[in-house]
């Protein structure tokens, strides 16, 4: 009787690589908070914010497709 789950194999890559994208954002939430740009810091409040929300969605997402 066939399953409808992947491989454990397939499955732990997808959840690394699920990690690793949540974890760059939040990277690149901080970086652009301490990195002196050129932008004015309500606009660098605003991306930061963005990506922080991004790594938020997706890592509510995967919790929810992948359980913990």
């Amino acid at each position: 009787m066939p399953t409808s789950r992947p491989p454990q194999g397939d499955l732990g890559r997808k959840k690394f690589v699920l990690g690793l994208a949540v974890w760059m954002f939040i990277g690149a939430a901080v970086l652009i908070m301490i990195l002196p740009t050129g932008l004015p810091k309500p606009l660098r409040l605003a991306v930061a914010g963005t990506d922080l929300l991004a790594a938020a969605i997706i890592w509510l997402l995967g919790r929810q497709r992948y359980g913990r």
